[in-house]
């Protein structure tokens, strides 16, 4: 039984959610047949269909609060999935960029660094273990039902966040070093070869890019809750 009290309710709670439109749309249904099922409970003893409904709203507590710990699972789940993908996406362009240089033609930098290397490789690195080491923490802490249940641990969203920063310094880095190589001698390079890591790199950095802000608008709006 849908009353106006219930949707009234789950109307608000919408208001404080966070997150793409399906887990919003599932948390919904979610309350409302809860509700539902709290209304037609309390008809045993109140047989006034807007009363049980307001007894169930009572029973509920206030939207937001309900709000904030569908919010606290939201970013848990949405940390992992980050973090997991971060995690693959990571060694997937290693292999690809090894693959791509590696089997082009020798460089000509025979007692020499190309120029923008060592920088470019320091991004690098840099990247790797910020982003390896913000995934893993955020996996660690965030992992389970039980951590989904539970109020959002700050290492969580920190660790994403430093995982998805990272893997963008790594992508850049990589960019750099490839127009670096590219204007300065394009002659070392299997240009064919070198697409495929590149197409990659481009496409990666564009969804972990989108990734990043879609996740710190989700921050936002779950603390201003």
């Amino acid at each position: 039984m849908e009353t106006a009290v219930l949707r009234h309710y789950t109307d608000h709670l919408a208001q404080h959610l966070v997150g793409p439109y399906s887990r919003r749309s599932a948390i919904i249904d979610e309350v409302m047949d809860g509700l539902q099922c709290a209304a037609e409970g309390n008809l045993e003893d109140c047989p006034d269909v807007e009363e049980a409904a307001h007894r169930a709203v009572l029973e509920w507590g206030p939207p937001s609060e309900i709000a904030r710990a569908y919010n606290d699972a939201t970013l848990r789940i949405s940390a992992n999935r980050l973090s997991v993908r971060a995690v693959c996406a990571l060694p997937l362009l290693a292999v690809t960029w090894a693959c791509a240089l590696l089997g082009g033609p020798a460089g000509p930098w025979a007692y020499r660094h190309p120029p923008l290397l060592v920088m470019g490789l320091a991004i690098v690195a840099f990247g790797c273990v910020l982003s390896l080491a913000g995934a893993l923490s955020g996996l660690r802490k965030g992992s389970g039902l039980a951590a989904a249940a539970a109020r959002r641990d700050n290492t969580v969203t920190t660790g994403t966040l430093a995982a998805l920063i990272g893997l963008l310094f790594v992508l850049g880095a990589l960019v750099l070093l490839l127009l670096n190589r590219g204007l300065s001698h394009p002659e070392s390079l299997d240009w064919p070869l070198v697409s495929v890591p590149a197409v990659l790199t481009l496409l990666a950095g564009a969804y972990f890019g989108l990734a990043l802000k879609r996740f710190v608008s989700a921050l936002r709006g779950a603390g201003s809750a």
